[in-house]
């Protein structure tokens, strides 16, 4: 099993927000504090980690760690 933090920004398009690219951090602080310096630059960012286990195809409950603005729900 192994931890990703993630940072997923989205911005907005006629029809609704779009997801930008997802950026892959070691750690939650890294995650958590990218995406404090993405907000004001996306209509909605969003941090997370998230246990995986790549082999058995499980994943585990996403852990916030920062959203601002718009952001669909995990």
């Amino acid at each position: 099993m192994e931890t990703i933090h993630v940072v997923q920004p989205f911005d907005r398009v006629k029809k609704g927000l779009v997801p930008g690219q997802v950026l892959q951090f070691k750690t939650a602080d890294e995650a958590a504090r990218r995406a404090g310096l993405l907000a004001d630059k996306h209509a909605g960012v969003v941090a997370y980690s998230m246990d995986i286990d790549e082999e058995g195809g499980d994943y585990g409950t996403p852990r916030v760690l920062f959203e601002s603005g718009d952001v669909p729900e995990l």
